[in-house]
């Protein structure tokens, strides 16, 4: 009974599961210590399983081990269609206090900022593997390297800058908004005068 309705789960989560997805299921972690030995889930890190021939979605893969990371910077800048550099190193925030030391054994680009900004401008999209991931939207994309711009390079920065100024999606009531809120209005400003 337990392991039909770990198969369930799986298959609900599209391949990927998490420790905490089955003890909220009320399945018990030897189950999944099980499947492994069966060889119907690989555990890719501590906590994280997926269904064997599955290729890794690895946006997907790294949010789960940190729920409160957030794609960012360039990253986000190529999730929304303004960079056509598909990232080598993925680029994340999370809040400051934050333990960043086994993020960065992954390879991640991390920012931080206060927490009470952390959610601002954060959106729900899918990979192009079907799964849901966090990464903040365009404005607050932009605003982000506006603020880290002494990281981003400048070739990112400028075609990100222009392609979104050139997008029918943006919004530059909430770009404006964001860009008070972080306290960076004046130097946004200055770039989106000289693009728009």
């Amino acid at each position: 009974m337990t392991k039909e309705k770990l198969n369930r789960l799986i298959k609900k989560r599209k391949g990927y599961l998490t420790t905490q997805d089955a003890l909220n299921e009320g399945i018990h972690r030897e189950y999944l210590s099980m499947f492994v030995e069966e060889e119907k889930l690989i555990r890719t890190s501590p906590g994280v399983y997926q269904s064997p021939g599955m290729w890794e979605d690895k946006l997907y893969s790294y949010q789960q081990k940190k729920k409160r990371m957030i794609y960012s910077h360039e990253t986000a800048l190529y999730l929304h269609g303004l960079s056509d550099r598909d990232p080598i190193q993925y680029s994340v925030t999370l809040p400051s206090g934050y333990n960043t030391t086994q993020i960065k054994q992954n390879d991640l680009v991390t920012y931080t900022i206060k927490p009470s900004l952390i959610d601002l401008g954060k959106v729900l999209i899918q990979t192009a593997m079907g799964n849901d991931i966090y990464v903040y939207d365009m404005e607050r994309t932009i605003c982000d390297i506006v603020r880290s711009r002494s990281r981003i390079d400048k070739q990112i920065f400028n075609d990100g800058l222009k392609k979104y100024a050139m997008s029918s999606k943006k919004n530059l009531f909430n770009l404006m908004r964001y860009a008070k809120e972080m306290g960076i209005e004046k130097v946004l400003k200055k770039y989106m005068e000289i693009l728009l």
